[in-house]
């Protein structure tokens, strides 16, 4: 059903302005500077942080208030759906609202706009809900009753740090976010700490590491393309915040998420050695003595898995202790192993001690000049 809503602009200005009975739309209006508004016949002055709703055919003047310059944003829309948003968000149009805080408003209206310029799939319906969020945002935080159920700081230091992550690209820094609680440097990242058990800047840094390692994962986007779109200050910061915390450089992550074409039994090849190490049980390294592929490490697991001594396991090729009927496709991926290609979820039976099959999850990945086997019980493996 398609939205009864026309969204006529966001835009951030800095004139006086008068609408008349014939202005048919609503405006959202958040101030930024002290101003003069004259609303239902009746004069305000309206302070930094201030909102006003203007419904339709209602008569408003805003100018400024002496030498002083102003600032303001507005929103502008119109129609049926923008006269439901209005009566669901319980807003009261028309008068000056203060807000406990007001910096949900500028991230709200910045979304909107991107989606009225981009104009992406279902932009329409996504920008009725950003509205409705932002008007309902607006009262209750103009709320008396909620404002009083609010723990000291709690509920604006969660709206900043949903801020902080969904615009994790800004050059946020801690005297900017304490501003923005008003309050003194170190008494915020004291507070952030205490509630989210992170400090502001680990957690920042964090965010981005996170945005990086999908940026990576997803593209073979430069590097430092990636460090300017995650907002780190430089290529050579961002190296070493992303090694330190992830144990990879930013390249080597990249490439290790990327299997090299010609990889076999897996439509997926972007798998990683962080990821194949976490999911498997038994792992090592593969090495080629006389021409046969010998898989060390973790021999006390597979001994405990298949019944042979640890010792055997090590002497023999790990062909021998594959089940008959899947030799051939063993011997396949042995054989792409050996030409430099991974293979990833080779499902294979191999012969415990006692000559029943054990069926197993197998893959092999090449990492710089090392081989790395990994393997799972395939009764543990969910389909």
């Amino acid at each position: 059903m398609k939205n009864k809503l026309v969204i006529i602009s966001t835009k951030d200005d800095f004139k006086p302005l008068s609408l008349t009975q014939d202005d048919k739309a609503f405006v959202f209006f958040l101030f930024k500077k002290t101003a003069l508004i004259e609303v239902s016949e009746s004069l305000h002055e309206v302070s930094a942080g201030s909102i006003l709703l203007r419904s339709p055919h209602i008569p408003l003047v805003i100018k400024s208030q002496g030498n002083d310059a102003l600032a303001y944003s507005k929103l502008t829309f119109q129609g049926k759906d923008a006269t439901k948003l209005t009566t669901l968000s319980c807003i009261e149009p028309n008068i000056v609202l203060k807000p406990l805080h007001v910096h949900f408003a500028d991230s709200i209206i910045s979304k909107i706009e991107v989606e009225i310029k981009t104009k992406n799939f279902n932009w329409e319906s996504i920008v009725l809900s950003q509205i409705l969020e932002l008007l309902a945002k607006t009262h209750r935080l103009t709320n008396h009753n909620f404002l009083e159920t609010l723990p000291d700081h709690a509920q604006k230091l969660r709206d900043l740090r949903a801020e902080i992550h969904e615009r994790f690209s800004n050059n946020w820094k801690i005297d900017d976010m304490a501003g923005i609680m008003k309050l003194s440097t170190s008494r915020f990242a004291s507070l952030y700490k205490t509630t989210f058990k992170i400090s502001p800047t680990e957690d920042l840094i964090q965010t981005r590491i996170d945005q990086a390692k999908k940026m990576l994962s997803g593209s073979k986007v430069s590097v430092k393309k990636v460090s300017d779109a995650c907002g780190f200050e430089s290529v050579h910061y961002f190296h070493r915040a992303f090694k330190k915390r992830v144990n990879l450089t930013p390249k080597h992550y990249q490439n290790s998420q990327f299997a090299q074409e010609g990889s076999v039994f897996t439509t997926e090849r972007h798998f990683s050695l962080d990821r194949l190490t976490q999911n498997a049980e038994y792992s090592g390294i593969i090495e080629l003595i006389d021409g046969e592929l010998r898989f060390h490490g973790n021999t006390s697991h597979v001994s405990e898995l298949l019944g042979y001594s640890q010792q055997h396991l090590h002497d023999n090729p790990f062909i021998s202790f594959v089940a008959t009927q899947d030799s051939s496709i063993a011997l396949e991926g042995a054989t792409k192993i050996m030409k430099g290609k991974n293979v990833m979820d080779l499902n294979i039976n191999l012969v415990h001690k006692s000559g029943t099959n054990v069926p197993v999850q197998f893959s092999a990945l090449l990492k710089g000049k090392n081989w790395y086997w990994f393997m799972k019980h395939a009764a543990l493996t969910v389909a």
